[in-house]
Order: structure tokens, then C-alpha cells, then sequence
């Protein structure tokens, strides 16, 4: 009997846009990574692309329309869990990264974030300062029908890329 049958392989998946108004990007503050562009788990039973539209407009008041998918990226490292998941490992994570444009609200902070704002894209890369994180919205920037795949290992200490590749 392979493996796989008795240690089935579960993955988080993640949503998260780059959100263009005009010439500016939608960055949040959250207190675990600081400045980022916003996203989240997809839930069970829900479509990627609404839990990104979902997870946009609960963590930034905003309305955003994906346009086109930016990057595939795979955290092959275990975490540990925060909030009510302290004290539990959490699996691996596949994260899917959108561009997507502006369609209404006004910027407001909630639970996940502590500001909320607008930026040039140069502003936007220097205050992103998790590696991984920076990676991910400097390739969002890049133009349509590039698709970016990174395999890489985030641990507590460091972010090691493993695998990166353009499709």
C-alpha cells in the first residue's frame, strides 16, 4: 500500500491580490508580517476566486475583480499555528497570487490589519520586507500571460528558494 493512504497529503491554499487603482497598489499592515499585499485561506467548499475577493475585502474594505493569475508558490515548510491555532502544526501551503483592479470601497482596517493604503509600486517593494512576500509582488507587477512558480522554505529564521521558474 503506498504512502499516501495512510499520511494523506493536505496543502493550505491561499488567494492574495496585487490590487491596482489607477497607479497605485492596495498594501495592508498586519501585525505577523507587517506590510503586504492582502490574501488569505481559501475555506472548505469555497471557489479561490471568491475567498481572494472575499479575503481583499475583508482585510482592506476594498472591492477587487481578479484580472489574471500572477504566480503559483509553494511553502514546503511546516509552521506552527498563532491565535487559535497556537500550539498546533500547520501544513504546507500553495499560495495563488492575482492582479486585480480596483472596483469600489473605501480603505478600512480590520482584525488582519492595522493600516491600510494606496502606493506607488516603488514605494510598495521597499515596504514589503518579507522576502517570500516581495518576491510574490514583484512579479505581479510584470505583464500579462507570465506565470511565476516558486517552491521555497519559510521558516522562522530565514526563506530559502528552492525552485524558481517562469511558465
Amino acid at each position: 500500500m503506498d504512502n499516501w493512504m495512510t499520511e494523506f497529503p493536505v496543502h493550505f491554499v491561499s488567494a492574495a491580490g496585487v490590487v491596482f487603482k489607477e497607479d497605485k497598489v492596495l498594501l495592508i499592515r498586519s501585525d505577523r508580517r507587517g506590510w503586504e499585499f492582502p490574501g488569505g485561506i481559501v475555506e472548505n467548499g469555497e471557489a479561490v476566486l471568491d475567498a481572494l475577493k472575499r479575503e481583499i475585502c475583508e482585510e482592506s474594505g476594498i472591492k477587487a475583480e481578479p484580472e489574471y493569475i500572477t504566480g503559483i508558490y509553494q511553502n514546503v515548510a511546516f509552521k506552527q499555528g498563532y491565535g487559535p491555532l497556537e500550539g498546533m502544526t500547520l501544513p504546507t501551503t500553495v499560495n495563488l497570487v492575482f492582479r486585480c483592479r480596483y472596483v469600489e470601497g473605501i480603505e478600512t482596517i480590520s482584525e488582519e490589519s492595522r493600516e491600510v493604503g494606496w502606493f506607488t509600486p516603488e514605494d510598495a517593494v521597499k515596504m514589503i520586507t518579507q522576502s517570500y512576500l516581495r518576491k510574490e509582488f514583484e512579479d505581479a507587477l510584470g505583464g500579462r500571460g507570465v506565470i511565476h512558480f516558486d517552491t521555497f522554505k519559510r521558516t522562522p529564521q530565514a526563506t530559502e528558494f528552492l525552485n524558481c521558474r517562469t511558465l
